[in-house]
This record gives C-alpha cells, sequence and structure tokens, in this order.
C-alpha cells in the first residue's frame, strides 16, 4: 500500500475489481505498437554479461534528465571517454528472421551520439553501421551535423564483443578497407529494432486478420489502401503494421480514425454482393466449409445441421465452396453456368 501514500493525486484503488464489459461498435482501430528486439538473443554482443553493454532504450533512460541517474551517464562512477554505437542490432538480419529495417535505429543513435557528445565533448563516439538511412524530412541534416561534431561513422559489420582488462572490445569487419577492426569502449550501446508484439496472433486470431512475411498486421495495400485491412470496420495504426517513426504513426493515425468516421458518419454500409450461399438440399452438414473459412462467415445451424452463411462477414474468396465436398456452397455471381456463359462470351 506504499504506492497509496506516496501518490499525491489519489490516483489508485485497491477497492476496484476486474469487470468484463461488452458493447457494439461500428469500426476498431487496432493500435497495440511493436515490440523492441531482445538483444540477449545475440550473445556475441555480449549483452547480459557485461553491465557497460547496454541497449538504445536503456542509454536513453541514462541520458534523460527525468531518468535514475538524472541524467547523469556513468559507468562505473566515472564519465565514459569511449562510447561505441552498434547499428541494426535484430534488424536487417537474415539470421535472426527480421530481413526488414526498423527505420528509427539510425535515427536515435545519431540522437544519442548528438547527447553524448554535449555532455562529453572530448569523448570518442564511434557508430559501427551496415548503412544509415536517414529518409525523414531533416533528417539527413542531422546525421551530417552529428558527423561534423566529431562522431565517427565506420561501416562494418560486428562479430564480436569481448572484454580485455578494463575496457570492452568490439571486433567488426569494416567493409570499406575489407579488414577486421578492434575498438575499445568504456560504454557499447546497442541500437535494437522493432519486433511484432507477442499478443499479435492473439490479436490476429480474434479479429480474422491476415499478417505479412515479417509478422507484422497485413494492410489491404500498401500505397492506396494502407490503413484499411481485409475485415471491413477494422483499421490499422502505428507499428502493428510495420516499423515507422513517430511522423509516420501519427499521420497513419489520423487517416485510420477518419476512416472509421466514415461508415460511422453514414449509418449503415454496403455489404459484398459476391457473397457464398448454401444449398441446403445438398449441404450434409460435415463443416469444412466452417472450419476453411478465414472470416468465420459460415456456421451450422444447431437445428437443423446444414450450414448457413453469414453474407455481413463473408468476404467473397470462395475457400469454403473449394473445400466443400458435396458442392453444396457457391459463390452468387460465380456459379458454374454464369462462368461458362463468360467464358462462351470471351470465345
Amino acid at each position: 500500500m506504499g504506492c497509496v501514500a506516496a501518490c499525491p493525486q489519489n490516483a489508485i484503488d485497491f477497492s476496484q475489481t476486474e469487470k468484463v464489459t461488452e458493447i457494439n461498435v461500428g469500426a476498431i482501430i487496432v493500435a497495440t505498437g511493436a515490440s523492441t528486439y531482445a538483444a540477449n538473443a545475440k550473445p556475441e554482443l555480449g549483452f547480459g554479461a557485461y553491465p557497460n553493454v547496454v541497449t538504445s532504450l536503456q542509454f536513453e533512460r541514462l541520458a534523460n534528465p527525468a531518468g535514475p541517474t538524472g541524467g547523469r551517464i556513468a559507468v562505473n562512477g566515472t564519465a565514459p571517454q569511449d562510447i561505441v554505437f552498434i547499428q541494426c542490432v535484430g534488424s536487417r538480419d537474415q539470421t535472426t528472421g527480421n530481413a526488414y529495417c526498423s527505420r528509427v535505429c539510425c535515427m536515435v543513435n545519431a540522437k544519442q551520439a548528438h547527447l553524448v557528445k554535449e555532455k562529453f565533448p572530448d569523448a570518442k563516439v564511434t557508430v559501427l553501421y551496415a548503412d544509415v538511412r536517414a529518409f525523414g524530412k531533416g533528417h539527413e541534416e542531422f546525421y551530417d551535423a552529428v558527423r561534423k561534431e566529431g562522431v565517427r561513422y565506420r561501416r562494418g559489420y560486428v562479430s564480436e564483443v569481448f572484454k580485455r582488462g578494463e575496457k570492452i572490445v568490439v571486433r567488426a569487419e569494416d567493409t570499406l578497407i575489407q579488414k577486421p577492426i578492434e575498438v575499445e569502449a568504456d560504454l557499447v550501446v546497442l541500437g535494437i529494432g522493432l519486433t511484432p508484439r507477442a499478443e499479435t496472433d492473439e490479436i490476429a486470431n480474434l479479429l480474422s486478420l491476415p499478417r505479412s512475411g515479417d509478422g507484422f498486421l497485413l494492410e489491404i495495400h500498401p500505397k492506396l489502401r494502407p490503413v484499411e485491412t481485409a475485415v471491413d470496420g477494422v483499421f490499422l495504426a502505428g507499428t502493428c503494421q510495420g516499423p515507422k517513426d513517430i511522423v509516420d504513426t501519427l499521420a497513419q493515425a489520423r487517416a485510420a480514425a477518419s476512416s472509421a468516421l466514415a461508415p460511422l458518419c453514414r449509418g449503415k454500409v454496403q455489404v459484398e454482393s459476391a457473397t457464398s450461399v448454401v444449398n441446403e438440399e445438398v449441404c450434409a452438414g460435415c463443416g469444412l466449409c466452417v472450419a476453411t473459412c478465414p472470416y468465420g462467415a459460415p456456421a451450422l445451424n444447431p437445428r437443423t445441421g446444414k450450414a448457413k452463411v453469414n453474407a455481413v462477414l463473408c468476404k467473397g474468396c470462395g475457400a469454403c465452396a473449394a473445400a466443400c465436398p458435396s458442392k453444396a456452397i457457391q459463390v452468387m455471381q460465380c456459379t458454374p453456368r454464369q462462368v461458362l456463359s463468360q467464358v462462351a462470351a470471351l470465345a
């Protein structure tokens, strides 16, 4: 109960209990975000083995004036003189399965290197990178300014981080001079990337949402319909759809809110006409259509045991029609007679 006594706003109430409330909604915006890559999954980088090997998020807390150290960056009580930033930890890496770029890491490390130079102008700051991607407005100019402050960028792939005496040694392959190099450091900062949240599976199954190959939730079209999903009334915003920075997240959030408002303001929506229908005289009630449909449109009638399709949920993909062994399901406007008539017209 110590938190109750410490809170000046009396915001903590231990008498509250968990409640489950059902509400009817006309639209859903999924904005569950992303997780950061677990740096201990790459033990060769020394995270967890050496206390002065930290992630970019941990370094952000150290450099923050409102953080636990009041913004004081120290290693064993002294100011670090040699700091190495390692980029693309968990991103653009086929060995981790994350072949995509996390987009935000390059500029996060550039900002943190700038903060180090502000606090310790004489410190030696080295950034080991695969490729620098400063795609945002003003990012390239900031990247150039950081280098002018004395931050050294070296293109190289890190193979190992180990301890030699009181120093941490970062071993890498410099791809410009094509020779192995070793950089000594008092502090090593790992620029970790973004990964899908562990709960993404549960959300995707709950809302019948498809996922892209990298594990993030999938939109209908990356350019023309970037916030809409294959399920009508469900929209995406933020890093649940893929890595992005704050600017892109805000823009997508506004787009998702506007897209969700459109059907709510109309009060009704158009239902796809090319939906599946069941011929109950032929249906055997095997349930294969129920198991096959990714949208949960078919269901077995508990009274008759026959399948019935919810036209609102059906997308007309035809998966149920292909799975039905008795051919009791057909997609309207795509019956065999209609298809043959189209073929005859073309021929």
